[in-house]
């Protein structure tokens, strides 16, 4: 048998039997062997299967551990190498081809907010855009954020706006990627980057008529993700330029002439999700270093500049300079075209907000114009260069070359290195009050939308305005300035001025919603005035018990309505604030269930102290698929399935009030928390030093510790840096804490206070995680980076797995030539290490950065509080600390009885258990306290004919009135987990999950911006880690 028979009998039995497919595995690799051939998998139905291990042509982790890391002298390409050319190269018909694409980058919010750089820079580009392009037809310029744009071009009167439609037409000005902002690659959640893409896109829809942007550009975030062109490949891009990535990358593509690639996925067998991509080779996107490898010559091409470091100053071009400058030009294109395989020339000519002025675009373009001319025209250059799109630069690169024939390349491009070791690692944390701001709003805004396409408003402007505003808060935190934390103070006030309304306004809708969903239709009476329910945010940003919702429970029952966002049912414990330890709780039918009371630590500057007659009152919930449920509270003093909590004080002080048990104890080295068949052991400071489960000890010493910083050349760590002084040190703990332990039937829990950060640690019966809060406030030091660090048995030998955006998992490997701050990375979601025996899963509430420096060993940075700009153009610290409330759910799973990947695979998967948890994170119950006595209608339950699907996860769900009235877009993404057991879903029924018989589903983009072809049949195919569209009518 060949290896393509192999294929199609690989094929037959994946598509016809796929839960029974895996005994089949060892007669394929029998008969792989026997064929002696390379397996073909490009006819293959899905493009992952964990069996065999891809082979892309470049994979990053295996290229990070070869290269030296050298940081060699590479003459005036200093970071590169010296570049010689045969000018026999190029002929009258065989020319090389030079696209000069006119650009202006535009942060919306860095060193001023998205308002002051509107009124102060941008206006200005787009004025004089509109003049000069109008004037000049050979003049073109490419744009990115729509958010400006959209700005700008609904201020136009109508005359205006049809110039600009004329010029859009004409190809002058061409859209780049499309959305909302340029987002931030390392702490964005893939979500959100993909809601802020479908903004813009959908701005462009419905006021251009424009839904074929086929070309990327990220030329400034600050290390770049396979998320990325993985949500762009899947909103139908062919194309994708990045530009900052570690200068010893650039230079290995770059003397391979691999710079350009087909970027894949890492599970990818087949090649289905490459992109192709274009890696800018050198140090900026600034005009001296994108013309050549020369910044001293390319220098004297910006011609808006008064001065150029190199001492070489650009003059205007004259007849009597053309010649020689034309000369140093063309060597610099031809130099530069040596790192590529065509004849075709990328030069970006622009910087940041460039071409403001009307002097600045007279300069660059008159003078362009003049070089253009000489050169096309000089038989000797051989030359064809003129003002392009990137579109067409990426056309003419695959007219020349077939795109079979560039490399694939899978993995990502971090940490980012721009210059020796000034690794951009400490953004990843910068900032984390704002950072978990983000992912409150995110949650809300894709609840809202979801259950406002449920309830199906008559009216809808007031719901749409408010979404709308919530969408946009969200999509320009995702600026590479923005959730990255690298923005000035006020900016930064700014973004959660504008996310806090965001959070309001899905609020609004959220509870709208619910009340027309949970009331019997001949009992709704609309009042979008009125304000139903009241939010019990325990997940707010810093974490404040006093800004929760207080239930004063009497003798009228209290409704609370749980909401589930996920496609599967959750028996979860919640627990809400009331004022009584008398409270019963009582499920949807009415009957009494089991709940448990909890005093309330409260800390002051001064002292400790339980909340007086407040408590947090615990209760097991059960909520369908995309469901609601409705629960009751109400006072009874002879409430039978209410208990209270014991506690145990670990302190000298007395002086608390509870009315359960209370027992005083002395705080020894060793000290126990009990709850069920588990036991943690606990030091003299509160912290975790072996948990027990089953009978089995786990070491798992916690600590707290902290990096200074020092300067290294002149460089310490700041907003973007991450230049710590040596090895983590132990966080100095000035007095003994006092430790609360609380032991009940649903949770038990352990705080401590360690002098700049309230550690929390819970154990619940709902879950087999561990549940820890860290509320850390460092307002009060100076130049500190503070870490949570665990040390464990396992045998991970410098091997872990980060995520990338709460995507998917990619193995990391501490590389011995690289400092400290080099094996950090971006932990968007979580980490996990592991051995043959067990794995060990760390979640997080908050974006932050990370890293497994020993083996055994994982820890992840709290906060990071900076006296000194990092010399990268903020001019400022990071002085500006807010309080925050950082939330990890920590899971050990046997992996025993789970199969285990080849040892050369490149990611890791999830168990569907752990999935679960990372979820409870980022998409927490939803609980709301209705705010009236009465509710006539109620109903008890939404959602329970929802069919449930552990496999699938909704990304977003949401109306898009741009494609049909009343129309509703699903985007529905299937995970890949850690085969630990045999149940698997491969089909999604997506009428019967969402309990929308009547409608039509039709296929599309996940930018879901139009409909295609109707989907027939009701059972929906998917691979795994697959993406897909839909448009219900």
């Amino acid at each position: 048998m060949t290896s393509n028979e192999v294929k199609n009998d690989y094929e037959v039995r994946l598509v016809s039997k796929p839960e029974s497919f895996k005994k089949f595995i060892p007669k394929i690799h029998k008969k792989l062997s026997t064929a002696k051939r390379k397996f073909d998998f490009s006819n293959l139905t899905c493009d992952i299967d964990t069996n065999f291990v891809p082979e892309p042509d470049n994979q990053m982790l295996n290229i990070l551990n070869t290269l030296p890391f050298d940081d060699k002298d590479g003459g005036v390409w200093k970071q590169g190498f010296n570049i010689s050319y045969d000018q026999s190269q190029w002929n009258s018909t065989n020319k090389l081809k030079v696209f000069i694409v006119m650009h202006s980058h535009n942060d919306p919010g860095w060193l001023y907010t998205f308002d002051e750089y509107y009124e102060k820079q941008t206006k200005n580009i787009f004025e004089n855009m509109l003049k000069y392009l109008t004037k000049n037809e050979k003049l073109k310029l490419i744009w990115a954020e729509i958010v400006y744009f959209s700005k700008w071009f609904d201020s136009l009167d109508e005359i205006s706006k049809e110039k600009v439609k004329m010029l859009i037409e004409r190809k002058q000005l061409d859209f780049v990627t499309g959305g909302w902002v340029m987002p931030d690659e390392a702490a964005s959640h893939w979500y959100s980057v993909l809601l802020a893409l479908t903004e813009g896109q959908t701005w462009l829809k419905n006021v251009l008529n424009i839904t074929n942007i086929k070309s990327s550009w990220a030329i400034d975030p600050f290390g770049h993700s396979s998320s990325f062109p993985y949500i762009l490949k899947h909103a139908g891009f062919e194309n994708l330029l990045i530009q900052r990535t570690h200068y010893s990358t650039k230079k290995y593509f770059a003397k391979r002439r691999e710079l350009e690639f087909k970027w894949r996925q890492l599970w990818d067998l087949r090649g289905k999700t490459e992109l192709f991509t274009h890696m800018m080779p050198f140090y900026s996107y600034d005009i001296p270093h994108t013309c050549g490898p020369d910044p001293s010559v390319c220098c004297q091409f910006d011609f808006r500049r008064n001065f150029c470091p190199w001492n070489i100053q650009p003059t205007d071009i004259t007849e009597l300079n053309i010649e020689l400058k034309s000369s140093l030009l063309v060597d610099q294109w031809k130099k530069k075209s040596q790192l590529f395989k065509t004849n075709s020339l990328l030069t970006p000519l622009g910087d940041d907000f460039t071409y403001q002025s009307d002097w600045e675009w007279k300069k660059q373009t008159e003078n362009f114009e003049k070089l253009i001319n000489y050169i096309n025209s000089n038989s000797e250059f051989n030359v064809e260069a003129k003002f392009a799109t990137l579109q067409e630069y990426f056309d003419s690169v695959k007219n020349e070359m077939k795109i079979e024939q560039f490399p694939s390349l899978s993995g990502d491009f971090f940490t980012y290195c721009d210059r020796n070791t000034h690794y951009w690692s400490g953004y990843f944390t910068s900032r984390p009050f704002y950072k978990r701001t983000d992912r409150i709003l995110m949650n809300y805004i894709r609840s809202a939308e979801m259950l406002y396409s449920f309830a199906d408003f008559k009216e809808t402007k007031d719901f749409d305005t408010k979404l709308e505003y919530a969408r946009r808060a969200l999509s320009i935190f995702q600026h590479h300035d923005g959730v990255s934390g690298t923005a000035r103070d006020h900016v930064m006030i700014d973004y959660n001025k504008m996310m806090t309304r965001g959070i309001e306004n899905s609020k609004y809708v959220i509870q709208q919603s619910i009340h027309k969903l949970m009331t019997d239709p001949i009992s709704y009476v609309s009042d979008l005035n009125f304000k139903y329910f009241e939010f019990d945010d325990l997940q707010s940003a810093d974490g404040n018990d006093e800004a929760r919702i207080l239930i004063v429970v009497d003798e009228y029952k209290k409704f609370i309505v749980i909401h589930n966002s996920q496609t599967y049912m959750r028996n979860e414990i919640i627990e809400l604030i009331v004022n009584t330890d008398k409270s019963c709780v009582s499920d949807a039918e009415g009957n009494f269930i089991e709940a448990q009371i909890s005093p309330i630590v409260k800390y002051s500057e001064k002292d400790v102290e339980f909340e007086k007659e407040i408590y947090k009152i615990l209760f097991k919930v059960k909520i369908a698929p995309l469901g609601m449920s409705n629960y009751g509270i109400i006072k009874n003093e002879n409430c039978t399935t209410t208990s209270l909590a014991n506690v145990k004080i670990y302190s000298e002080n007395s002086n608390f009030s509870y009315p359960g048990s209370i027992e005083f104890l002395p705080l020894l080295n060793s000290n126990v928390l009990k709850f069920g068949t588990n036991d943690i052991l606990f030091d003299e400071k509160g912290l975790i030093q072996i948990i027990i489960k089953n009978s089995r000890n786990f070491q798992f010493s916690l600590n707290f510790m902290t990096y200074g910083t020092k300067s290294i050349k002149g460089q310490m760590s700041g907003a973007y840096i991450f230049m710590p002084d040596g090895p983590a040190q132990l966080l100095n703990i000035k007095e003994k804490p006092t430790v609360f332990v609380i032991e009940g039937k649903l949770e038990s829990s352990l705080t401590t206070n360690l002098s700049c950060v309230n550690h929390n640690v819970i154990l619940r019966s709902d879950t087999e995680a561990i549940e820890i809060r860290n509320s850390v406030d460092i307002q009060t030091l100076n130049n500190t980076e503070i870490v949570m660090r665990v040390k464990t048995q396992v045998k991970n030998y410098n091997i872990f797995y980060t995520d990338l955006n709460g995507l998917q998992y990619v193995k990391r490997k501490i590389l011995s030539l690289v400092p400290l701050q080099g094996n950090y990375y971006p932990i968007n979601s979580g980490l996990f290490i592991e051995d043959d025996e067990m794995r060990i899963s760390l979640f997080i509430s908050t974006p932050l950065g990370g890293s497994s420096l020993d083996s055994g060993e994982f820890e992840i940075m709290q906060d990071r509080k900076l006296d000194q700009d990092d010399e990268r153009g903020l001019q400022q610290g990071v002085k500006d600390n807010r309080k925050v409330l950082n939330i990890f759910r920590i899971l050990i799973e046997n992996r025993k009885i789970c199969e285990k990947l080849n040892e050369k695979y490149p990611m890791g998967f999830l168990t569907k258990a752990a999935y679960k948890e990372q979820k409870r994170l980022i998409h927490p119950l939803e609980k709301l306290i209705y705010t009236k006595e009465e509710w006539p209608g109620m109903k008890n339950y939404f959602g329970n004919n929802h069919e449930e699907h552990e496999d699938f996860e909704i990304v977003a769900m949401r109306k898009v009135p741009h494609v049909e009235p009343n129309a509703i877009g699903v985007v529905v993404h299937k995970t890949n987990f850690e085969k630990c057991e045999k149940n698997e879903e491969n089909f999604l029924n997506l009428k019967r999950l969402l309990g929308l018989h009547s409608k039509n589903i039709f296929k599309s983009s996940i930018t879901l911006l139009e409909k295609n072809d109707q989907v027939i049949e009701d059972e929906i195919a998917f691979c795994h880690m697959d993406t897909k569209g839909f448009i219900l009518t």
